[in-house]
């Protein structure tokens, strides 16, 4: 009994804990000093000198700044304190995370050295919520043998017990296990002492000016069949609730604002950040919550406030938008973690409402029933690291994300019989940026609730993006035109009022990552609200070659230029910079609109092109070869200047995501139904 008791302990930690990469695409190992041997051995047979990745640069710093510096960070970050990256064999705690994001290299448990070659801004440690308490609880020498039993299951998992009990496992809603006690005082307890340790490594980290770090942790609800609808919650300063608010305390997105409304009292303030919405199984963007129960006023209010951004890129996909899925747009197909979902199936595949072009969408049509759009999300990307190594996102120092699950090139190169994903659709993950005038908490908080907030998939891509009515034609040759651009338009993230029957005017600024390719182009993407639908149309508006097509819309493409043997950067593919002002002559003053921008970068190798590398062999067919990175503003939205008032319901259910007009440059719709590969040629 009490072995049943310690194994379903151990599957509900693991499952609260977002550990779904490991019951399917992992093999739960014991980490016996013969095993790491082992995994040593063969990571020191990679070719390790035949990757040339950048020499490490020193920390760039920026003096305060009225017209704001672009900042790169990572808000997703795990380390040892997390169960799941502990299970995985992470051995470093939020210090050495910390110290990692500064520049100091980590050598991993396989052997394999990872380091950035640029220190990151600022960072936030985002260990599982439901974790804490675990391992302090553990050092309790108050424990019963039944609890010491299963904290020594930390180095024998078993995954046939694990799947075995997994749908038990799962319950709605959430309850702890006979380990935290009757009350579940003892893991409170524990926990409370967790997430004081988390806060003293961020203030021992933390640099103002120089180097910001957040509180932060993540809030894991889990779902079957590796669905999740996760938050990583930040804080703004040090005045913060003494115990963190877990899937155990609430059960829903509804019930952790509310929570953390009543507990972050005074000069406390925090946001949620939801990522991973390519899990959420349309649960990300919908009229009720996760549990099937309507969202009130207060409920879109509070979402509103207290999600500004969403994270739509990491290391399990891109969850900008999926080929497919309300959209035809090619570039989409970017990064996929799954397969689009076949009719009559809505779980582990991509489907409607779990995007974030679904969600923007969405709060457009939501916003034509309520007078309030709860949706208007900027974007940011980080890399849910569980190797405790956060910005660690060149493609040529891949080491994985999961401890020794994907430690080696060969491990990470295999495919697995089972599973929808399988470890190679992994990627190293994104960046956040963010424009601020200064590096320190309160400046950067702002900055992400304002939305001023751009994501990566890696690459420190500079962009600058803003809307106005009256930009002057010349404003390209002005050496002040980011200046006139705050003063008469509005940035990224901002809402521009309607000003009569005019065409609204974008100014946008790309420039290169100085270690990585060449841009290629900058492209617009639109939606807007109209007869009940919502339409999206996709435009190419500067290109690194000639123009865009007039018909198509659409920038040439550019000849192959990357040697697969070496991955060396062609450094004449793509421009240092594009910039361009464009005006929406489509513009219909009586239709709500929002606008983004995607930048794509000149193709370069993928970390699968460069681990075939390290073992001598041709670049994997199951993947392309190469990728475009990228970088995607926050949008900027144009609502129309009336709106209904809230009358407490709708008087219409929002239109369905793929209903919409699509007009999408350079290829046709596809069928929501139809499957597709869930990578894109590149």
């Amino acid at each position: 009994m009490a072995k049943r008791i310690i194994i379903t302990v151990l599957a509900v930690v693991l499952l609260m804990a977002g550990v779904v990469y490991y019951q399917v695409n992992a093999r739960l190992v014991r980490l016996t000093p013969e095993f790491i041997a082992e995994l040593q051995a063969t990571v020191a047979m990679e070719n390790e000198a035949a990757i040339t990745n950048p020499a490490p640069q020193p920390a760039i710093q920026h003096p305060a700044n009225p017209l704001r510096n672009v900042y790169f960070g990572d808000l997703h970050v795990h380390t040892a304190w997390s169960f799941d990256a502990n299970l995985a064999g992470t051995r470093f705690d939020p210090d050495s995370a910390y110290a990692f994001a500064r520049g100091a290299p980590l050598r991993l448990m396989s052997g394999e050295l990872a380091r950035l070659s640029v220190p990151l801004d600022f960072a936030a440690v985002t260990d599982h919520a439901e974790s804490f308490g675990l391992f302090e609880g553990c050092a309790d020498p108050q424990i019963t043998p039944a609890q010491r039993e299963f904290c020594g299951l930390f180095d024998t998992p078993s995954l046939t017990a694990f799947m075995q009990l997994r749908n038990q496992a799962i319950s709605r809603p959430p309850v702890r296990m006979d380990f935290c006690g009757a009350d579940g005082a003892f893991c409170l307890k524990h926990g409370k002492t967790t997430w004081q340790k988390t806060r003293q490594a961020a203030d021992r980290a933390y640099e103002p000016g120089i180097f910001t770090t957040f509180y932060g942790y993540e809030y894991s609800p889990i779902w079957p069949k590796r669905g999740s609808t996760h938050r990583n919650v930040i804080f703004r300063n040090r005045t913060v609730p003494d115990a963190v608010v877990s899937a155990f305390e609430a059960a829903t997105a509804r019930d952790l604002w509310r929570t953390l409304e009543q507990t972050c009292v005074g000069e406390c303030a925090f946001l949620t950040i939801p990522h991973n919405l390519n899990r959420y199984y349309g649960k990300a963007f919908s009229m009720v919550d996760e549990d099937g129960h309507a969202y009130t006023q207060t409920d879109w209010v509070r979402r509103s406030k207290y999600e500004p951004v969403v994270e739509i890129f990491q290391a399990k996909g891109s969850s900008e938008c999926a080929l497919g899925v309300s959209t035809a747009d090619e570039e989409c197909n970017f990064e996929q973690f799954f397969a689009l979902c076949a009719d009559g199936e809505h779980e582990a595949c991509a489907g409607p409402g779990s995007y974030a072009r679904d969600g923007l969408k969405f709060g457009l049509s939501v916003e034509n029933g309520l007078g309030l759009n709860p949706v208007r999300n900027g974007f940011i990307g980080s890399t849910d690291t569980h190797n405790a190594t956060p910005g660690d996102v060149e493609e040529g120092d891949y080491r994985g994300k999961s401890g020794v699950s994907d430690a080696s090139a060969r491990k990470r190169l295999q495919r697995r019989k089972f599973g929808p994903a399988v470890p190679i659709t992994h990627n190293p993950g994104g960046l956040a940026a963010v424009w601020a005038e200064e590096n320190t908490r309160d400046a950067l908080f702002n900055a992400l609730l304002r939305k001023e907030t751009y994501a990566t998939s890696g690459p420190r891509i500079r962009l600058r993006f803003f809307a106005g009515w009256h930009l002057p034609g010349d404003l390209l040759e002005l050496e002040n035109a980011v200046e006139i651009a705050y003063r008469q338009g509005v940035p990224m993230g901002g809402v521009l009022t309607a000003a009569g029957s005019q065409a609204p005017q974008f100014f946008m600024i790309a420039q290169q990552d100085p270690l990585s390719a060449g841009l290629h182009k900058i492209q617009i993407i639109k939606g807007w609200y109209e007869n009940g639908l919502v339409k999206e149309r996709v435009v190419d508006v500067a290109c690194a070659r000639g123009s865009p097509d007039k018909v198509s819309q659409r920038c040439p493409d550019l000849p192959p230029s990357v040697d697969l043997t070496t991955c060396a950067v062609d450094w004449t593919a793509g421009k240092p910079q594009l910039e361009v002002v464009w005006r929406d002559t489509d513009y219909q003053p009586s239709l709500s609109a929002f606008y983004y921008v995607r930048v794509l970068q000149a193709p370069t190798c993928r970390w699968s092109s460069y681990d075939a590398i390290r073992l001598n062999q041709a670049a994997v067919e199951v993947v392309p070869a190469l990728i475009q990175e990228r970088a995607w503003s926050s949008p900027i939205w144009l609502p129309v200047d009336k709106q209904p008032v809230f009358n407490g319901r709708l008087d219409h259910q929002p239109s369905a995501l793929d209903d919409g007009v699509t007009v999408a440059i350079g290829t046709a719709p596809v069928a929501p139904g139809g499957r597709k590969t869930n990578q894109s040629p590149r």
